[in-house]
């Protein structure tokens, strides 16, 4: 009876581990993860710079904290926390 009970703790325990490890991309491959957030950044982020008159003019004068504010923006809304780390 006590075999058949650590038996089923044992099973449960190893469940709880394997699904807490499968979002940290140890079992899952983290590209295929973040495959749509990643892809959703990117058009985001160049939307952004994009719609600022001195980024998509082509002048030059895009200014470094509108850049960083763009990559906060488009990370913010990023489903995966993970996934952030890739783009920031």
């Amino acid at each position: 009876m006590k075999s058949k009970i650590k038996a089923f703790f044992l099973i449960c325990y190893s469940a709880i581990l394997l699904y807490s490890f499968s979002d940290c991309g140890l079992l899952v491959n983290h590209e295929d993860l973040c495959a749509e957030d990643l892809k959703n950044y990117d058009n985001c982020f160049a939307l952004l710079l994009i719609v600022d008159p001195a980024c998509g003019q082509g002048t030059g004068t895009c200014l470094p904290g509108y850049v960083q504010l763009s990559k906060a923006v488009c990370a913010s809304r990023m489903k995966v926390k993970g996934c952030r780390a890739h783009r920031n």
